[in-house]
This record gives structure tokens, sequence and C-alpha cells, in this order.
């Protein structure tokens, strides 16, 4: 009886929530609402009473592709809103002067970007990262008004983290900085057991820098469970742990609360608003039947001088002048051991001369002879492409290092030995911008032919 109880109350829940999504619009503290079925949009009070804001004209709004509970983002760009639907790739605009909510997308692929850090620069509308179908990516797009599609920014960087989720870092706009925490793997679930990496990539720039290892020994000690952050102001706020964690990426400093500051958790909604952090705390009214609402405070300064530092958060490489002089100081050694070695023992005959192609990484001379069997211009999907390189078995995360790294080894043997510039290309898929092809370059493949005898 208790089941089929569960299962009614599941079922009204779903009926009542069906076309309907709630959010909070930027610089609001109070949530929206817009109810698909009628076209009314809602706003929240304090006293947890809603107000009918009027009924909105719905243009290119189909509502059974409104999913349930869905989680929305939003955003503002001169003079109306922009709501995105997480894990869709559906975008609308909110027109509060017009009162017009139009869906802008053409979007039909979906379930990729679960969890991606969407934000707005210069007026334009960005997605990076996310997950979906067993996998987290760095994918970096940005919505096209033109194209009415998420189109591709940049070819995922093998320099930059592999993958990017909201819970681990966002958009610095003070700094026009990317700020990321790489984690181990899709499957991480925000447990602190292997190691994090940290990246920035400016937008001037463009590049990824990859700034040190997330200082996880301290964290553990001062007692943080998960590493599930929540990002504003650039700053990273941890709360699952006995006190709240503050990462200042900036200043590569640790704080830590002195005491429990008891609404200042993931139990309750964070948003921000001039520098300020505003906590959204349901709480229950007088007759336990409904739910008033509180509205917490604190400044980000306020919250750091109620803390602690304790140390770096990210621990930086040595640097690479460093490491090279060490290793110059190997190589001198070993090549002054061998001399010495080679001085004491009788000269042997010189060796026959290798042949260039023996040279090349393993594997490779198989691997190439099997895309010269495909027509000039043929290309391969990343999954093929590993398949025939022989790693088709490894795991997914291991797939795109070593892919990578024997291109790169075919690519600098050819160039080393026979001048030829990129044998090996990378493209964007002609039919979905969000991933990459891969091609015998068609101004080397008959010359390849000849030289791999194919």
């Amino acid at each position: 009886m208790r089941q089929l109880i569960l299962l009614i109350l599941f079922v009204i829940i779903r009926i009542y929530s069906f076309g309907q999504i709630q959010f909070k619009l930027p610089n609001e503290i109070l949530h929206h609402r817009i109810d698909f079925k009628d076209g009314s949009l809602w706003k929240e009070k304090n006293s947890h009473v809603w107000q009918d804001m009027g009924q909105f004209e719905l243009v290119n709004v189909d509502i059974s592709e409104i999913p349930a509970n869905a989680l929305i983002n939003t955003f503002y760009t001169h003079p109306y809103y922009l709501l995105t639907i997480a894990g869709t790739g559906q975008v609308y605009q909110l027109n509060m002067d017009q009162k017009k909510i139009t869906r802008l997308d053409k979007t039909f692929y979906r379930g990729f970007n679960f969890g991606a850090i969407q934000f707005v620069r210069n007026d334009t509308l960005y997605s990076v990262g996310g997950n979906g179908f067993w996998h987290a990516n760095n994918i970096e797009t940005y919505f096209s008004p033109k194209s009415k599609e998420w189109e591709l920014k940049n070819i995922p960087s093998e320099k930059g983290p592999k993958y990017i989720s909201c819970d681990f870092g966002g958009f610095d706009s003070k700094r026009d900085v990317l700020s990321i925490i790489e984690f181990p793997s899709l499957y991480h679930e925000g447990k602190i057991s292997q190691p994090y990496r940290y990246f920035e990539k400016s937008f001037k720039s463009n590049i990824w820098n990859y700034m040190g290892d997330i200082n996880i020994d301290l964290l553990v000690k001062l007692g943080l469970t998960n590493f599930d952050s929540i990002f504003l102001q650039g700053k990273y706020i941890f709360t699952k742990g006995p006190l709240v964690i503050i990462a200042d990426p900036v200043k590569n400093e640790i704080y830590q609360l002195n005491y429990v500051l008891s609404n200042l958790n993931f139990n309750y909604e964070m948003s921000e608003k001039n520098n300020w952090i505003y906590i959204y705390v349901p709480d229950k009214s007088e007759n336990n039947i409904s739910p008033a609402i509180k509205i917490d405070s604190i400044s980000i300064e306020k919250l750091k001088s109620l803390s602690t530092r304790k140390g770096p958060f990210y621990i930086e490489p040595y640097p690479a002048d460093l490491i090279g002089y060490g290793v110059a100081a190997v190589l001198i050694l070993t090549a002054g051991g061998i001399y010495a070695y080679r001085k004491r023992k009788p000269r042997k005959a010189p060796e026959s001369i290798i042949e260039p192609l023996d040279g090349l990484p393993a594997g490779a001379s198989e691997f190439l002879n099997a895309c010269l069997h495909y027509p000039k211009g043929h290309t391969f999907s990343s999954q093929h492409f590993t398949e025939m390189m022989g790693y088709g078995s490894y795991a997914y995360e291991t797939q795109r290092q070593v892919r990578a790294k024997l291109i790169k080894g075919i690519n600098s043997y050819f160039w080393a030995h026979y001048r030829m510039d990129d044998v090996i290309v990378r493209q964007t898929a002609n039919d979905d911008k969000r991933f990459s092809v891969y091609l015998i370059a068609e101004v080397h493949y008959d010359t390849l032919k000849k030289l791999l005898h194919a």
C-alpha cells in the first residue's frame, strides 16, 4: 500500500512539474517560474506566495520538449534574459518588456552537457565541458544566433584539462579567465583519492596553463571529505567538511572558517549579487505546513576575515628551466660515462645504417598501411582511428592520450626525416562540430604510399 501511495505521489509531482521550469534571474535572490501550459510567469515572494506576472506569448515553444524538474541557467544580455536547460542545449529568450518567451535554438543533440560551465562574455553565451552518456568532456562551445546552434569555439587542447564540470570551476569575469580543477575521471564521486590538477585559461591568450596540483594533503587534513565546490566571485567554496573552506586561486591560498555557519552548507542554494553571497533557506512556519523563506547573506571579504589561512591551494610545478638544467646535467654525466667506457673498449666495425622508416614509433607502419587502404581524403572518426591503432580496448580516458602520442610521434618522424609537415591531420567534423575527425593529409598521401610500399 505504501509503495502504491508513493507511486501516486510521484505521478502527481511529474504531472504538476511537466511543462514548468523554475529559476533565478541574475542578481535576484528569489525564484521565477514559467508555466508553459498557459504561458504564465510567476514570481516568488518571501512568504512563499507566488505573484502572477501575467501571460507571456510563447514563440517556437514545444511543451513536450520541456523536461520535468529541469535545471535552468539564466543570463542577462541587454535587453532580455537567456535561459538554458541543462543537458539539452535548449536556449530560450525571456523578454520582460514585450512579455514574450522565444525558443532560439534548433538543437537536436542532447545529453552531453549536464554540469557544463555556462556564462555570457561580450554578449556571447558559452558552454564549456559537462558530462553525459558515461563520459565527461572538455569541449568549448558558444551559441550562434545566426545558425541557432552550439558551435565549436576551440578544438580541445592536449595541454588543457581533460574533464570540465561546474562542480569544479567556473568563469572569473573580473579576470576574464576560466578557472578549472581537473578531476581524475567521470566517476570521481568528489572523493579526494587521486591527483586533482588546476588549470586556467585566459580569453585574451586563448591558451590553457597548468598551474599545479591541488594541495590534497592539506585539504584532507582540514577534514574535507568531498571535492565538489561552488565557484563564486572567482573563488572556490568547499562545504563538505566540518568547517567551510575557501580557496583563492589568484593568491594561491586556502582559508578555513574559524567556526560553523549553519546556513553555509551544500543543502541550500547559493547565489551572488554585488560581491555578496546570498543563501536561500526554506524554513518551517509556525503551523509547520507552508514553508517560509529565510535569506541569509555574507560578503566574501567578511567570510575571509572570519577564517584562518592554512596554506597554498595548489603546488606549483618546478620551473621549466630548473628541470632543463637537471636534465642537461644528467645527459652530460651520462655522455661522459659512455665516452670513458668506449675509450677503454676496443672499437668495433661500424654497423649497417638503419633505414629511416625503421625508426617509426611501434605499430606506426601497420597503422599507416591500414589507413592507406582507404581512398585519399577519407576521414576517420576518433573511435575508428583508435581501434585501427590497436587501442580500442583501453579505458576511454587513456585512449585520447595514447592516440595523441602516436599521432605526434608519426608527424614528428616524417618532419624530421622527410620535411613532411602534419602527415596526420585533425579537423572538425562537418556533421557535428562538437567532434573531431582524422585523415591522412592529401598532399602527403601518394608519397606515403611509395615510402610504405602500400
